[in-house]
C-alpha cells in the first residue's frame, strides 16, 4: 500500500502536458515516369541481370500499384534461343531510378502487350 502513492506520481509524469512539437509533414514528391535515357539504362541493366540475348523487345510504359516501382515495361527476347524457355520480365522504375526487374506475373498482362524492338 505504501508504494501506491509514489507509483501514481511516477506514472502521472508520463501523461503530463509536456509534448514535443510535432514534426512538420514531409513533402511527398510525386513519382513520374522515367526519361528515355533512364529507361534505356534500366533495360540494359535488366538484360544483363537476366542474361538475355540481344535484340530485345519492350512493351509500352505503364503505371502499376504493385512491384518495386510505380512504372514498368515488359521485356523479352526478340528471337528466343531454341531449347530455352521464353521468359518475359517486368522492369520497374520510379522517376529516373531503375528499381529492379523480375519475371512477369499473370496480372501484369505482358502476354497481351504490343512489343517493339529495342536496339
Amino acid at each position: 500500500m505504501r508504494y501506491i502513492l509514489p507509483l501514481c506520481l511516477f506514472l502521472s509524469g508520463c501523461s503530463s502536458g509536456w509534448v514535443d512539437a510535432p514534426a512538420p509533414p514531409s513533402a511527398v514528391q510525386p513519382v513520374g515516369p522515367p526519361s528515355q535515357e533512364a529507361l534505356q539504362k534500366g533495360i540494359g541493366s535488366s538484360v544483363k541481370e537476366a542474361r538475355l540475348t540481344q535484340p530485345v523487345e519492350i512493351s509500352a510504359l505503364r503505371r502499376t500499384d504493385h512491384g518495386p516501382g510505380d512504372y514498368f515495361v515488359c521485356l523479352r527476347e526478340a528471337a528466343p534461343v531454341p531449347g530455352r524457355p521464353h521468359y518475359t520480365f517486368s522492369v520497374f522504375f520510379n522517376n529516373d531510378v531503375y528499381e529492379g526487374s523480375r519475371q512477369s506475373v499473370l496480372f501484369e498482362e505482358c502476354e497481351q502487350q504490343q512489343y517493339s524492338r529495342l536496339n
